[in-house]
C-alpha cells in the first residue's frame, strides 16, 4: 500500500509531460484551529453541531456528514435550503488560511488544472499565494446540476495560461448550488452519469483522457467506483489510463480496494494508504529534485552561469528601480522561471558590464526591461546599452518572443508613447504592467506561457 519507485516514476513522468490532473479532496484541505490541525469539513461540522446544540454520532469530532444528519433529525427536512446558507456563513466566519500541504501542491508548477471535490476556495488561494505573491490570478470555476446559463457559458471556454481550480461539487454559496452531504453527492454523480447536466467539454476531456491523482478524496466504496468510472472512456478492465489514489483510511473500505484489484490492472489503478499531506510533501520534494537549479531571486549569478543557462530570464533595470526588480523577480521565480537579477550593477565594473552584454547577445532566453520614470529621466546609462544589445539580438529571432517590456510606474495609463527613452523597436511589443514590480494578471499569464514555451523547447 506504500508507494514504490515504479509508482513515483509513473507519477513524475506524467508530471514532467504536464498531463497529470490532481483531484483534491477534503483530507488535504486542512486548517488550523488553536493547537489542532484538522480537515476544514470536519471543523465546519463541529461548528454546525455547536451552533444548533446537536447530538452527533462520532462524539466530539463529528464529520460534516454526521452533523448534517443530526441537523435534519433535529430540525426536519423542511430546513434543507437554510443549511447551505448556514454552512456558507460558517465558512465565512472561519476565514481559514491554506495549509502547507496545499502550498506544497501549488508549488508544483507543472500542474495547471486542479479538480477540487470541496466547495471552499483554499486551493486557489494557496496557488495565488505561492505563484503570484497573493494576487488573485487563479481562475475558480464550478459545476452544479442547477447552475445558471450564464455560469455554464463562462465555464464553456477554458481560461488562458492562468491556473484553474474546477470545483466538481459546486462552490459555497447561500444557495443550494454545492454538495454539502452524501445525498447531494449522489445527485451530482447521477446528473453527470445520466447526462441531465454536463461538465464543460474541456474539463470532461481532461478528466477522461489524462492520468488522475486523487488526493484525500475520502471515497466510500460507491463514490470511488462511480468517480473512477466517470473519469474513464471505457470499461475499467479495458482502460489504459492511470489513476493514482492516495488516502488516509483506505483500508476502512476494503471492498473498494478489492474491486480495483479484481477489475483493473495493477498499473492502471495504483492505491496508496498514506496521509495525503505527507504524500504531497514527498511529491513536492521529488519534483523539486528533478528540476534544473534555479538561482534565488535577488542573488547575482555569474556571467558564466547565465551564459550556460539558455532558459534564463534577464531583468534589466536601473539602480533606482532595484526594489521593484526584486519584487518582479520573486514573482517570476514563483512561476518556475529561471531569473537572472544581477545586483552588481549597483557598483561600477567594466568587466561584469562586458560579461552581461555578451550574455544578452548569446545566452539568455528572455529579456525583460523595466521601464519607468527613472529610466525616462536618464540621458545616458549602462541600462541603455543592455536595451540596445537586446534590440539588436531580437532582429535575429523572428520566430518567438525575446523582449517583454514591463512598465513599473504605478500611474501608468497604458500609453507607451510617454516613454521617449525606450527604443523604437521595443514599441512593436505589448508592454506588460507591474506597478512597483507587482505584475498584474495579464503579465503573469504572458510570463507563464513563455516559461512553458521554454520547457517545451527543452530549456529550464
Amino acid at each position: 500500500m506504500q508507494p514504490d519507485e515504479d509508482f513515483w516514476d509513473d507519477l513524475l513522468g506524467h508530471l514532467r509531460e504536464q498531463v497529470l490532473v490532481p483531484v483534491v479532496g477534503p483530507e488535504l484541505v486542512t486548517v488550523a484551529d488553536g493547537d489542532r490541525r484538522l480537515p476544514l469539513a470536519q471543523l465546519i461540522g463541529e461548528r454546525l453541531a455547536a451552533r444548533y446544540k446537536l447530538t452527533v454520532d462520532g462524539g466530539a469530532a463529528p464529520s460534516l456528514n454526521a452533523a448534517v444528519r443530526a441537523y435534519f433529525a433535529d430540525r426536519g427536512r423542511g430546513q434543507d435550503e437554510r443549511l447551505y446558507r448556514v454552512v456558507n456563513d460558517l465558512l465565512g466566519e472561519l476565514n481559514p488560511q491554506p495549509g502547507e500541504a496545499l502550498k506544497h501542491l501549488a508549488a508544483v508548477t507543472d500542474l495547471n488544472l486542479f479538480i477540487s471535490t470541496t466547495f471552499d476556495g483554499l486551493l486557489a488561494r494557496a496557488i495565488d499565494d505561492v505563484r503570484f505573491g497573493g494576487q488573485a490570478v487563479t481562475q475558480q470555476m464550478w459545476f452544479s446540476p442547477s447552475q445558471s446559463t450564464g455560469v455554464q457559458e463562462r465555464n464553456a471556454h477554458r481560461p488562458g495560461a492562468e491556473p484553474v481550480v474546477f470545483k466538481l461539487f459546486g462552490e459555497a454559496s447561500s444557495l443550494p448550488q454545492f454538495a454539502v452531504h452524501e445525498e447531494d453527492t449522489l445527485e451530482w454523480l447521477h446528473a453527470l452519469l445520466s447526462e441531465t447536466a454536463r461538465l464543460p467539454d474541456w474539463v470532461e476531456h481532461q478528466l477522461k483522457e489524462r492520468p488522475l491523482l486523487l488526493l484525500g478524496c475520502q471515497m466510500p466504496d460507491w463514490i470511488g467506483r462511480f468517480l473512477v468510472r466517470l473519469a474513464s472512456t471505457t470499461r475499467l478492465s479495458m482502460a489504459r489510463k492511470q489513476f493514482f489514489i492516495v488516502g488516509r483510511d483506505i483500508s476502512r473500505h476494503p471492498e473498494l480496494g478489492s474491486f480495483f484489484r479484481t477489475y483493473c490492472s495493477p498499473s492502471s489503478v495504483q492505491v496508496v494508504e498514506q496521509d495525503p499531506e505527507a504524500f504531497v510533501a514527498e511529491l513536492h520534494r521529488r519534483w523539486l529534485a528533478r528540476q534544473p537549479a534555479v538561482p534565488a531571486a535577488g542573488v547575482p549569478a555569474s556571467a558564466a552561469t547565465a551564459a550556460t543557462a539558455p532558459g534564463s530570464i534577464f531583468i534589466s533595470y536601473v539602480r533606482e528601480d532595484a526594489e521593484a526588480a526584486r519584487r518582479l523577480a520573486d514573482a517570476v521565480t514563483g512561476l518556475g522561471g529561471d531569473v537572472w537579477l544581477d545586483q552588481r550593477r549597483l557598483q561600477p565594473g567594466d568587466r561584469w558590464e562586458a560579461e552581461i552584454l555578451s550574455s544578452i547577445r548569446r545566452g539568455i532566453r528572455l529579456f525583460v526591461p523595466l521601464i519607468s520614470k527613472q529610466t525616462e529621466s536618464r540621458e545616458e546609462g549602462y541600462v541603455f546599452k543592455e536595451w540596445a544589445e537586446a534590440a539588436e539580438r531580437a532582429r535575429g529571432i523572428p520566430g518567438r518572443r525575446f523582449i517583454v517590456p514591463v512598465v513599473i510606474d504605478e500611474d501608468y495609463d497604458g500609453n507607451p508613447a510617454r516613454y521617449r527613452m525606450t527604443p523604437e523597436s521595443f514599441r512593436q511589443f505589448h508592454f506588460g504592467t507591474a506597478p512597483a514590480g507587482r505584475p498584474n494578471g495579464e503579465l503573469l499569464a504572458a510570463l507563464t506561457e513563455e516559461i512553458r514555451s521554454m520547457r517545451r523547447a527543452g530549456t529550464p
